[in-house]
């Protein structure tokens, strides 16, 4: 029964270890993954003739929820007729997959 406990505390100890070691992203580096996943979805989105518009994010102002980050993305729109910036607004959860924009 010592063996079994002494055995437990060790694997405590190691996951405490490991989990206390995962490195948390600069906020440089967080709001350039966030500006790289909603570039993506702009120019992805299979609704949008990428051929003709053009989106380039800016920047980004985020604020962390518990599982997603909430931002506005200043972003740039260039067509053949047009060029102009404005504010968009978007949920992007932790994974930095999954980008739903708010109307």
């Amino acid at each position: 029964m010592k063996y079994v406990k002494s055995i437990l505390l060790i694997a405590a100890f190691f996951t405490t270890g490991m989990v206390s070691c995962v490195k948390k992203p600069s906020r440089n580096e967080l709001e350039t993954a966030l500006m790289n996943a909603m570039s993506h979805n702009l120019n992805s989105n299979p609704n949008i003739d990428t051929s003709k518009i053009k989106f380039t994010v800016l920047s980004v102002d985020y604020f962390e929820e518990k599982t997603f980050y909430a931002c506005e993305f200043k972003v740039r729109m260039k067509t053949p007729d047009t060029d102009t910036t404005g504010i968009m607004a978007a949920s992007v959860n932790k994974d930095l997959e999954h980008v739903v924009r708010k109307n």
